[in-house]
């Protein structure tokens, strides 16, 4: 069985070289674990690079989305199924085989089916999807109860945290933090612990080369309060922040989405605390008062009751730590996800040389 995966992971990701003797240093999560699981060829954006030369020169006036897109199209022939992650290159993907009246194994990992622009663009091209694989249940019941998608095209799929990489690590827990740039809501976190002495820091800045409007909003705060810093992190320094984190914070706008949902389990993974805002989206990993507490979305006061309380009771915030762990390694371990993937993978591959040989 062999695989192609289309993905966007941004020019900075490291060649697979570099990756590996990162991982082997433990510097970072085992990224590779996947590609080799699966015995999938990663089209990303570095892939584009060796391509053939007369290729990069049509690309070139392409977005890159659209490169890795029609890239995929081209060798698609050479794999068993395609997996896109992301709606942005599998909707474009399939539309491009739906046109051409071509049949080939096809999954996608998606997180936000509910946009009204993906939802449209994805009732067009779900004839050339064999299945759709969500991360949240409330767009998997959007899917089913909105969209009348068909329930064999649709599957809930837990998400993971790399349980090996993100571990307990103890440290003196000096400082809470928040992580991630997506959906955030820093203006309402730095309105609660202004006045607090509770050191924070928010590990966020450029995602690919984008800084979203939510990460803008905390730069843009004239007045910062001394007890935040602000700045990105590179994987291992992150594993640091968190081992440092008495808890975690995860504050995020309205969303019906699982937005934060990474960091949650990075979080979980390490043994810490969650904090979460309670969006309509971010449903399926919190167990609130077990494993995290849940709060109201944008009320810093709410917010800062729940962390004063959390950072003057660090035996509690301990106990749902250990809890988080313990739930992650049942429920979101990088291994059940790349199995569940090999499982849904090989059943597609099968159906698909089923109805080949049925014609």
């Amino acid at each position: 069985m062999k695989i192609l995966t289309l993905i966007s992971s941004g020019l900075n990701r490291p060649d697979i070289n570099k990756l590996l003797q990162e991982e082997a240093a433990d510097r970072m999560p085992r990224i590779s674990l996947y590609q080799r699981e699966l015995n999938s060829d990663m089209l990303d954006e570095r892939f584009l690079q060796t391509i053939p030369k007369w290729r990069k020169i049509i690309y070139k006036f392409l977005p890159i989305v659209l490169q890795q897109v029609i890239e995929a199209y081209i060798i698609c022939h050479k794999y068993d199924l395609v997996v896109t992650w992301a709606e942005r290159l599998a909707y474009p993907f399939a539309f491009l085989l739906k046109i051409t009246n071509r049949r080939v194994p096809h999954i996608t990992l998606n997180s936000w089916i509910s946009n009204p622009k993906k939802s449209k663009f994805l009732k067009l091209t779900i004839s050339h999807i064999d299945k759709i694989l969500l991360w949240s249940s409330v767009q998997k019941n959007f899917a089913l109860n909105h969209l009348k998608i068909p329930e064999s095209k649709i599957e809930f799929i837990r998400k993971f945290a790399d349980q090996k990489f993100f571990r307990p690590i103890e440290r003196e827990t000096d400082l809470i933090c928040a992580v991630g740039s997506e959906m955030r809501d820093y203006p309402t976190l730095v309105e609660a612990l202004r006045g607090t002495d509770i050191p924070c820091h928010i590990a966020a800045g450029l995602t690919r080369g984008k800084l979203y409007n939510t990460v803008k909003a905390l730069y843009d705060i004239k007045e910062l309060p001394p007890n935040i810093t602000i700045g990105p992190k590179y994987y291992y320094e992150l594993r640091e922040l968190y081992a440092r984190s008495r808890f975690v914070v995860v504050p995020i706008l309205p969303t019906d989405t699982d937005n934060g949902l990474t960091c949650i389990l990075e979080s979980m993974a390490m043994g810490k605390a969650v904090i979460c805002s309670r969006t309509v989206g971010q449903v399926d990993v919190i167990q609130d008062g077990i494993t995290g507490i849940y709060v109201p979305v944008q009320d810093p006061l709410a917010l800062r009751e729940a962390i004063i309380y959390l950072w003057n009771n660090p035996e509690i915030a301990k106990k749902m730590g250990l809890a988080g762990r313990r739930y992650l390694e049942e429920h979101h371990t990088f291994e059940q996800f790349i199995e569940s993937m090999r499982t849904i993978i090989e059943k597609v591959i099968m159906e698909h040389k089923q109805r080949k040989n049925n014609l």
